[in-house]
């Protein structure tokens, strides 16, 4: 045994060999495991699994239950309700017809980035799933971004230096990619559609998760017009068409740092209602941020949120 001092001076001696207990139902058990047995025949099958099972009131079908220090799988009360079927046998349970049908459908969100995945496979490109961690200067230095402190979710106590935030764009992963297999002939094409993360102070955890689809193209030149074609194939799988009336998308010039100054802009959609929204940017990625990579060929590439398309 160790004991061990905190601060405030509460001591304990550890380990704690003190028996936790779980409160449970007789009702609970039974419909979880699909039997109709009584307080009395359930605490009998429970002993036979090695737990202390009390009943505490037979009329509101009450069972306590304490668990052995041998039994750390034991968690809450459904672990309790298996252990219950164990000791019943399986092959016992009745076997009923569900009462109630139920199909499963993929989510909305979900369905939309499958079609995006779908169309962006179907061009030609080449999928990446990349990991959903970066370093803060991947997210923002490298880029030549500028961090306000309310974007990125930081994490407390990283592990690494590779791991320090949740990652706000898609597009640092892709260049590491590109980083990684420079053995590979030009030119690349490739894409991602998975969710970046922001902070959202409004809601219960402080984030929000955001769908992205985010392609880049690189070879002996930027190629503008292939990175600009996806995208025009996408928007029209999507039925939108390149215009700036109700329904459609165009470009918007803009300055934005990751990439040069002149060839780079703002992808706005045109909903029905007449409102813009700017779905992300397009351009080609400045040579500092190459550089910063170290990537050797020039960068075109694209990134959009694809959540207004719901």
């Amino acid at each position: 045994p160790v004991e061990v001092v905190y601060p405030d001076g509460k001591s304990i001696v550890y380990p704690d060999l003190e028996q936790r207990t779980v409160h449970t139902t007789a009702k609970y058990l039974n419909g979880i495991v699909g039997i109709d047995q009584s307080c009395d025949e359930i605490v009998a099958l429970l002993k036979k699994m090695s737990l202390e099972a009390v009943v505490e009131n037979a009329e509101k079908g009450e069972i306590s239950v304490k668990l052995p220090l041998t039994r750390p799988d034991i968690l809450q009360e459904c672990d309790i309700a298996e252990d219950l079927a164990i000791a019943f046998g399986y092959n016992n349970i009745p076997r009923v017809p569900n009462s109630e049908a139920t199909v499963g459908v993929p989510l909305p969100l979900n369905k939309l980035a499958d079609i995006v995945r779908t169309e962006m496979a179907m061009a030609g490109w080449t999928e990446a799933l990349t990991l959903s961690l970066c370093s803060h200067e991947e997210n923002f230095g490298l880029l030549r971004r500028t961090d306000d402190g309310t974007e990125a979710v930081v994490l407390k106590n990283p592990k690494t230096l590779e791991y320090q935030v949740c990652r706000s764009t898609l597009l640092p992963g892709l260049l590491k990619c590109v980083r990684e297999n420079k053995m590979h002939p030009l030119p690349f094409k490739m894409f991602e559609v998975s969710d970046v993360m922001f902070k959202c102070p409004g809601r219960p955890n402080g984030t929000q998760n955001q769908r992205r689809a985010c392609a880049l193209f690189s070879s002996s030149s930027a190629q503008f017009e292939i990175i600009s074609g996806l995208l025009d194939t996408l928007m029209t799988a999507l039925n939108v068409s390149h215009k700036k009336e109700a329904g459609g998308y165009y470009l918007e010039a803009a300055d934005i740092p990751t990439y040069l100054p002149g060839r780079s802009a703002n992808v706005v959609r045109v909903a029905e209602s007449g409102h813009k929204t700017v779905l992300g940017s397009i351009g080609v990625v400045h040579p500092e941020v190459l550089r910063n990579f170290e990537l050797d060929y020039p960068v075109s590439s694209f990134e959009i949120n694809i959540e207004p398309f719901l």
